[in-house]
């Protein structure tokens, strides 16, 4: 449902009533194409490259939503790779501070999707103990040491946190993609009943998901 919801915006925003939009408008679209990846992985069991996938559609977002409040951003965006000049403009925006840069606080989804892009990156992102630790096991016998690499993750309580995870990060990231093109898209009263209804849809599948996540391992 939620990628209906990104579907049906996209289609509202298909001509769009200011050139500066354009550009942010792709790069949101970008990040829902890795939202889509994000759940192929995860439904295949492939955790870590899901989050990873996730984390770069958490960028996307907070690039396009910089881009769209400053569109002077854009400069720096399009001009990184012409010179050093260039890609010291754009690291000023875009690398730099990115607390105060991309996820200010007066964004509340933008601020929380911080919080999941710290995260992801210790899980899978970079090469880590925390990374590589989720699918190790110590399978060691007396007299025998043996490490085990899980590639695929099948415990049903960290499938929970992930789909879990999976479905706030997604929320999050189209509510900061809704406000941006807000005064254009409340137009669609069909738009408004999908998002209230999915909202409503999200709060009972994140206490489903939040039980399993709980549950004891026997």
């Amino acid at each position: 449902m939620l990628n209906d919801i990104w579907m049906r915006e996209s289609s509202n925003l298909e001509h769009l009533t200011q050139q500066t939009h354009l550009l942010p408008k792709l790069i949101f679209m970008s990040a829902h194409a890795r939202f889509l990846n994000a759940i192929e992985l995860g439904y295949s069991c492939c955790i870590g490259d899901a989050y990873s996938v996730l984390r770069d559609a958490i960028e996307a977002v907070a690039h396009a939503h910089r881009i769209f409040k400053d569109p002077a951003a854009a400069v720096a965006w399009t001009d990184k790779n012409k010179g050093e000049d260039e890609l010291k403009a754009h690291d000023k925006i875009f690398k730099w501070d990115k607390k105060k840069n991309l996820f200010p606080d007066d964004v509340p989804s933008l601020s929380k999707l911080q919080t999941y892009y710290g995260h992801f990156c210790d899980l899978a992102t970079h090469t880590s103990v925390t990374s590589i630790g989720k699918n190790f096991q110590d399978m060691s016998e007396k007299g025998k040491l043996k490490w085990a690499f899980h590639y695929f993750e099948t415990n049903p309580q960290r499938l929970a946190g992930f789909l879990n995870a999976l479905l706030q990060v997604s929320a999050h990231m189209e509510e900061v993609f809704y406000g941006c093109f807000e005064t254009r898209l409340n137009l669609d009263p069909e738009l408004g009943r999908m998002r209230s209804q999915f909202l409503l849809l999200r709060q009972q599948q994140a206490r489903y998901l939040k039980g399993i996540y709980e549950q004891k391992t026997p």
